[in-house]
């Protein structure tokens, strides 16, 4: 396979009802110097044949097979190495979501333009039984590092979680995988790696292009902790290992030290959406 400036990685499994439409959205990009990786992980249904029959017609398209079924952690995981390891900008692609032409085009050359930065991404547009819904960062995001300085935290990291399908440098696999396997859930994990990319001001934000993604996939319900303690637990690695990143922000006061982690707390509790008692 010839180096390509951007691989696009589609790690799954049994996704045959949907993967045919994700794969040609890739293809019909505007931005066409791509190469991309069917991850496929031992499907039970028809996605392989799919995915063969798809590169048998597009060149830039082939499969990888996992020799043994990986969980889906540990299959992302080897999706974000794969894609580092094969382009200079890498982005992933789940199997039941889309984005609009301009997509890819829009944030390799925002990335471009801005060495500085180490992601790339858009708006995230919901799509679900009703219209769809649009998810946009507030700006306080996207200045962090500024913001710190001036004692000015936000309370919230808002940002759509489905940043984890932007673009990417090869470089940032390594604060990735860290964070990916950090949490060592599947649950909330996107927003948990995107946050040190975030509070480090390594994101451009791109207004126009957007990640379509489908609700149904069930996620909280497979991997979301459901016990008590199993929550209390997440909740806390999630804040902690947040909040050591005020360790990678200039030299502040305690009162905006402890903003932080005010702030850590409440996108531990957004993100996860686990209520541990009534109030919190």
């Amino acid at each position: 396979m010839e180096q390509a400036e951007l691989v696009v990685v589609f790690p799954v499994y049994n996704g045959a009802k949907t993967l045919l439409k994700s794969l040609e959205c890739i293809a019909n990009q505007d931005f066409a110097a791509f190469q991309a990786i069917i991850l496929e992980n031992c499907s039970t249904d028809d996605t392989l044949s799919i995915a063969q029959e798809f590169c048998d017609k597009d060149s830039r398209f082939s499969v990888v097979q996992n020799p043994a079924h990986l969980s889906a952690q540990d299959n992302f995981t080897k999706a974000f190495e794969l894609g580092a390891a094969s382009g200079k900008f890498f982005c992933l692609r789940a199997c039941d979501d889309f984005s609009s032409p301009d997509f890819l085009g829009a944030l390799v050359g925002a990335l471009r333009q801005d060495e500085g930065k180490m992601v790339a991404a858009g708006s995230t547009k919901i799509i679900g039984k009703g219209a769809p819904k649009m998810k946009h960062p507030v700006s306080s995001v996207l200045d962090f590092r500024r913001s710190y300085e001036q004692g000015k935290v936000p309370r919230n990291l808002t940002f759509p979680a489905e940043w984890i399908y932007g673009v990417f440098r090869s470089g940032a696999r390594d604060v990735i995988v860290r964070r990916w396997v950090e949490l060592n859930n599947p649950w909330c994990s996107a927003s948990y790696v995107l946050a040190e990319f975030i509070v480090r001001d390594l994101v451009v934000y791109v207004p126009g292009p957007t990640y379509d993604f489908v609700e149904g996939s069930g996620s909280e319900q497979k991997y979301g902790a459901k016990a008590f303690r199993d929550r209390l637990q997440q909740r806390l690695r999630y804040t902690f290992g947040c909040y050591k990143l005020v360790h990678t922000l200039p030299t502040a006061g305690l009162v905006t030290k402890l903003k932080f982690f005010r702030m850590c707390w409440n996108d531990a509790r957004r993100k996860t959406r686990y209520k541990l008692f009534w109030i919190f």
